[in-house]
């Protein structure tokens, strides 16, 4: 009798075990089933607490806080140029749905009871990151529309000779945007949150500023004379001669290129130089006296003469002949690179009578 009470308490004990085992597991089952839909508690996805939140109400709660400050507007000016946009626009933006899914994604980790455990008896806390990262945006647009609005090119300063004689146009300044300092101020200002951000351009010089003709000379043809201007006034007057109707004086813009102080004459070799020396070195026969500025016009120097008698008159090969106190003063105040304007400012006036050189030097500073 004591065998059949035994045996029949381990049966009441296997049965008792297995319906409180079969009710664990029912409840369980239910457990997991109905907070399979929320995070795990103590969840934290991009610096905000979301235990115990159903997904869209914690993607909800993360945007929030880390996605709308994203989308707040900055104001972009560049001069008179104006913007709106906001750091999501410009490219920073963030995923919030990813990482709320990855957070719901550990919460299914593991077997049922695991699962139900870590669910009702608390588990280590779990952390998502949601950095804001950069990808495609409208910065190059910003700053493409910006540029055409900002960049201005420089003018140079000019000579006006339209009138006959030499009238500045003063130089100005020009501007273009920095496109990386301005690129770097519109990153800048996405990551750290401002409200406004302004670009950076800078100040384009001429390539030809004042200082290049502070110091112009005119010379007119068929007046012959040679004008010394500087900082657009005349400040010196000198008579001159220039070329005759078949060796004229070439017009237009040119340069000093050389000061010369007691040059050689070099025979050019045109028809008219036949029988006149190679060279002809300093002193007095010298057809470019003592000083000479030569410019970038071929074979066009401003010098001095010993016949002074042509000075007035278009008497030389092309030349520009002064009288030497005169070539000699000019020369003192000019340096090369100085701007030479030649102008035609009437016909050519043909000397009386061109003397006649005793010697082919003196023949050579007749005629050139």
């Amino acid at each position: 009798m004591s065998w059949i009470r035994r045996h029949l308490v381990l049966v009441i004990s296997i049965v008792t075990l297995l319906v409180v085992t079969s009710g664990t597991a029912a409840w369980a089952v239910n457990y997991d089933q109905r907070s399979s839909k929320t995070l795990l508690p103590d969840t934290v996805v991009g610096g905000v607490a979301v235990g115990g939140f159903e997904q869209a109400q914690a993607i909800s709660a993360v945007r929030a806080t880390v996605e709308e400050p994203l989308h707040r507007k900055i104001q972009v000016q560049a001069g008179e140029f104006q913007a709106e946009t906001t750091a999501w626009d410009l490219g920073l933006q963030v995923d919030v749905p990813t990482a709320v899914r990855q957070a719901m994604g550990r919460s299914s980790e593991g077997n049922i009871f695991q699962r139900v455990w870590r669910r009702a008896f608390g588990n280590p806390s779990t952390s998502v990151d949601v950095t804001p990262a950069w990808g495609t945006g409208t910065v190059s647009g910003i700053l493409d529309e910006a540029a055409l609005a900002v960049n201005e090119e420089p003018v140079n300063a000019k000579i006006d000779t339209s009138t006959g004689f030499v009238k500045i146009g003063a130089p100005q300044e020009g501007r273009q945007l920095d496109l990386e300092a301005s690129r770097a101020a519109l990153l800048d200002a996405a990551t750290s949150g401002k409200s406004s951000v302004e670009l950076v351009s800078n100040a384009v010089e001429p390539e030809v500023g004042a200082d290049a003709v502070s110091k112009v000379i005119l010379v007119r043809t068929g007046e012959n004379k040679l004008y010394l201007y500087e900082n657009g006034e005349i400040t010196k007057e000198y008579s001159v001669a220039t070329g005759e109707a078949k060796f004229p004086t070439p017009t237009g813009m040119w340069n000093i290129v050389s000061k010369q102080v007691g040059p050689t004459w070099i025979n050019p070799g045109s028809d008219w130089a036949k029988g006149m020396p190679a060279r002809i070195g300093p002193g007095p026969n010298n057809p470019l006296g003592s000083h000479a500025l030569a410019l970038d016009a071929p074979g066009i120097l401003i010098h001095a003469t010993s016949d002074s008698a042509s000075i007035g008159y278009s008497a030389s090969h092309g030349c520009i002949r002064m009288n030497t106190s005169d070539e000699i003063d000019l020369f003192g105040r000019v340096s090369t690179g100085t701007k030479v304007a030649i102008v035609n400012a009437g016909p050519p006036v043909p000397r009386g009578s061109t003397p006649v050189a005793a010697t082919p030097d003196q023949n050579a500073a007749v005629n050139f």
